[in-house]
């Protein structure tokens, strides 16, 4: 019975669809003459511009207003119109596969619900299409939103997804020519201002790398202390104008919720600040500034064709600033990442996978882009003599592998773990970062950096006098920041919460390496991986480099200059022995005017090795570290625009939507400007640290090879 019920139906819906599109009769074609259509893959129409044609009647795809409210009435439908009067849509790529589609005037081909084809004002998922090759010349398009494909109804000339009244989809298709227009306004997007043929970076794969290596950045810390610390992100589906947002919605009106970064950067919580972003930037990004990202891909792209080679991006975490920003900030009260550090740097890992997608996908597809993941040097080498940039990733955290303090630690769990983490791509990593946990101790300082240690181990940092070869930090007694103040000290001293030290000495952390890291670093170097001795504590480095020595190893760096130094700054026993073991260093950067210095010292020490003259720089941008502001004297020596770099790429003022950007005024303001820091050091530095930071990559490549090269030895114990 309920059978015949559905026959009757759908014979009075057949019968009625007759009626109203024709069945006996096919429709008259009367549209515009057939043009030659797009006949390459869907990849391939990556920031292209085309009009789309009905292959039935020949009409255009045409703007329209239909009325209503929703979108002021715009949308679009097929009609008999020439080509010069037919929509012109940019495609703009959000995945491999995935675009949004533009107008003249910056609508988006969109959906909105129930399911009408509208000319959307925003991008999002209803304004998404996938699209699939469909024969030759054709294509498909399935919204995102509604997960609909869009049909024609080809003797009306509108457009839908599905027709109650149309069951059978007569007099319709849903296959549609794509047909190679001009006149497209481009999809809003930030510059890199240089030009020339970027096929002058590819080289050889069998000669040595030219050019330079940032071996510590933090591409992913939007990601870290619950994703709402750092505004803004390297990349975004959407476009820049997602990716560099007003700041406002993480850091409250005028940053007055960027506690964090208010009082680190700034050391006053009641810092206020223009939030604006995309198009005018009026105050972010700057060199000053922590909690903004300096990572947009289009600027990593310019400081890449700038003379980079390579970069070590470090997934970061700390539990500690992390469980405090999701306290004080209401923003990090809804939907805030895990504070757990392994869960953190899983969905970081997950996002840099991501942006090299999405970067492909703007080139074209799959391998296209510039920004190329590498896990050996074998394939990093390969990476740079294609004319792209080689990324390494690492791991910078106090609890990695969930070895803090208040963890349950074991070998088993750090076997486990270094295989996950070495799975999915890792081949550097810190032991220590900040605080003391299972593994060792770390580098003390004192402040909000002593008030973190007690919140992640339960006590304040427990130091020595530093002996007669080693620079420590001065640490004030009292608890950090209102110790001192009367009713609090008494509360204090009554809690014991009161720490004491002499402060005429330089302190150093008593703690050294554990029997858990002393298993850590030898695991690392029996799978070849990268020991990071920066922000270990100077027993910690010591009994650490007692491991590397005794087993030949040279896969130990000190990245970004936190090595425990020398008194007044010279090299440190540890930083040569680092050095002479082939391990790989570079200084934090500065100024063209400094930087000299920083190199130059290390320089000296390597230059009596037999390993390559190679020391860097590292930026550690956007991982709680400023950046230099305008040389010194560059208001009457400046860095001239336009400069043509020694690759051949002539380099104009970066912009970034409404603001231009000037290495004279706003030095270091975003990624971008490496490139500008390259030339000024050129021009403004001496020859010899020049050539150091241009032989940098080759020094790290040569670093790691001899790395992964290394014999198989015993564990040492130096315990």
């Amino acid at each position: 019975m309920k059978l015949a019920r559905i026959s009757t139906v759908l014979a009075c819906a057949t019968l009625l669809s007759a009626t109203s599109y024709g069945m006996s009769k096919a429709p008259q074609k009367t549209g515009q003459p057939q043009a030659a259509g797009y006949t390459g893959n869907v990849d391939s129409l990556a920031q292209q511009c085309f009009s789309i044609q009905s292959p039935d009647n020949g009409d255009y795809m045409q703007r329209f207003n239909q009325g209503g409210v929703v979108d002021d009435g715009q949308s679009f439908r097929f009609s008999n119109v020439s080509k010069n009067n037919a929509a012109k849509f940019y495609f703009k790529p959000t995945l491999g596969g995935r675009f949004m589609l533009t107008d003249q005037s910056g609508r988006y081909f969109a959906s909105h619900l129930p399911a009408e084809i509208s000319a959307g004002k925003s991008p999002g998922k209803f304004a998404e299409w996938s699209l699939s090759k469909e024969g030759s010349d054709k294509f498909s398009l399935k919204g995102t939103g509604l997960n609909m494909k869009v049909r024609h109804r080809t003797n009306k000339g509108t457009m839908y997804f599905f027709d109650l009244l149309n069951p059978f989809n007569l007099n319709s298709e849903n296959k549609f020519k794509l047909i190679p227009a001009t006149g497209c306004a481009s999809y809003p997007e930030v510059a890199t201002n240089v030009s020339g043929s970027v096929n002058v970076l590819k080289g050889n794969v069998n000669d040595p790398v030219r050019g330079f290596i940032d071996a510590h950045t933090h591409i992913t810390s939007y990601e870290f202390m619950g994703g709402k610390f750092m505004a803004g992100a390297p990349f975004s589906r959407w476009g820049v104008k997602d990716a560099l947002r007003d700041s406002k919605d993480k850091h409250g009106p005028n940053g007055a919720l960027d506690l964090i970064g208010n009082l680190y950067t700034f050391e006053d919580p009641n810092m206020r600040y223009d939030t604006r972003g995309w198009p005018d930037f009026p105050w972010w990004p700057n060199h000053r500034q922590m909690s903004h990202t300096g990572y947009y891909y289009k600027w990593i792209e310019r400081a890449y064709l700038g003379g980079m080679r390579m970069m070590v991006t470090d997934l970061v975490e700390n539990e500690v600033l992390c469980n405090v920003q999701k306290t004080v900030n209401p923003a990090s009260w809804i939907n805030p990442n895990s504070c757990n550090t392994m869960d953190s740097i899983r969905l970081q890992a997950k996002r840099l996978k991501e942006m090299e997608a999405y970067i492909d996908a703007q080139a074209g597809g799959q391998g296209k882009g510039f920004f190329r993941l590498v896990d050996s040097p074998a394939q990093a080498r390969q990476v740079i003599a294609d004319g792209k940039l080689a990324v390494v990733v690492g791991v910078e955290a106090s609890e990695t592998f969930n070895c803090g303090e208040k963890d349950s630690c074991s070998k088993e769990k750090i076997d486990t773990q270094l295989d996950e983490l070495y799975n999915m791509g890792v081949r550097a990593i810190y032991p220590t970062h900040k605080f003391d946990n299972q593994l060792a101790g770390s580098r003390v300082e004192g402040g909000l950096i002593n008030l973190g240690n007690w919140l992640a181990t339960g006590y304040f940092f427990n130091t020595k006098e530093c002996d007669d070869h080693t620079q420590g930090k001065h640490i004030e007694s009292g608890f950090p920041l209102i110790g001192d103040i009367p009713v609090f000290k008494q509360i204090l001293d009554a809690a014991n919460l009161n720490p004491v030290y002499d402060e005429s000495i330089e302190h150093c952390n008593q703690r050294g390496i554990s029997e858990l890291g002393v298993y850590l670093v030898n695991r690392m170097i029996d799978k070849k991986m990268l020991i990071e001795l920066d922000h270990m504590s100077n027993d910690t480095a010591t009994a650490t480099m007692d491991i590397v020595e005794a087993r030949g190893y040279s896969g130990v760096i000190s990245s970004h200059g936190w090595m425990n130094h020398g008194k007044h700054g010279a090299v440190h026993a540890n930083q040569r022995r680092l050095m002479e073991a082939g391990g790989y260093m570079s200084p934090m950067n500065s100024s063209a005017n400094n930087i000299d210095s920083k190199i130059s010292k290390y320089l000296d020490v390597v230059e009596q090795t037999p390993f390559l003259n190679g020391v860097g720089f590292s930026t550690d941008m956007s991982g709680l570290a400023g950046q230099p502001g305008p040389r010194g004297d560059a208001d009457t020596n400046p860095l001239s625009y336009p400069f043509t770099s020694e690759f051949g790429l002539v380099f104009d003022k970066q912009k970034s939507g409404n603001r231009t950007f000037d290495f004279n005024v706003d030095g270091i303001a975003h990624y971008g400007m490496v490139a500008d820091h390259l030339q000024d050091l050129r021009e403004q530095g001496t020859n010899r640290v020049y050539e150091s930071v241009m032989n940098s990559t080759e020094a790290y490549l040569q670093m790691w090879e001899r790395a992964e090269n290394s014999p198989s030895t015993h564990h040492h114990n130096p315990l």
